[in-house]
């Protein structure tokens, strides 16, 4: 009986090492190694100008959290913690915003992406990025103004 046991033990540890060895993960789901400099987007302001047919909304802005990172947006993007993104609820994906850190007078400009925010007093969730930008980091939570830009 110990035989039978000593085979099948060695048998299911040689499987465990040959499936150890077997290919790798598809390259579909392995996102292309990229530098730093590539992956932080910044928005330049002299592109644009603040759309002044669009409504200027004040409310409280949050950012992601990091368990958002390679997930994908309502957009289909892949969410990346560094690039300047934002959720909004109504604006087309696409839309360039200008969020204006009310407390300290900073700003940032981002792209939306995704949907949300879900918390009822908030207007626009940032990515980390973004949120570090402006200051927002360190806050969570502060009072911002959201205007829409149209690109030169």
């Amino acid at each position: 009986m110990h035989k039978i046991t000593y085979r099948l033990t060695v048998l299911f540890g040689l499987s465990l090492l040959v499936a150890g060895c077997g290919k790798s993960p598809e390259p579909s789901r392995i996102m292309p190694a990229k530098t730093k400099a590539s992956l932080d987007v910044a928005y330049d302001e002299k592109n644009y100008r603040v759309d002044e047919k669009a409504k200027v909304q004040i409310g409280n802005a949050s950012y992601y959290a990091s368990c958002m990172s390679g997930r994908r947006t309502a957009s289909g993007e892949a969410c990346n913690l560094r690039r300047y993104t934002a959720a909004h609820r109504s604006l087309p994906f696409g839309t360039m915003i200008r969020v204006t850190m009310l407390q300290n007078g900073k700003s940032v400009i981002v792209k939306v992406n995704d949907r949300g925010p879900y918390g009822r007093s908030r207007v626009v969730d940032l990515s980390p990025a973004a949120a570090g930008k402006i200051g927002l980091i360190r806050a969570g939570v502060a009072k911002v103004k959201v205007e829409k830009l149209t690109q030169l």
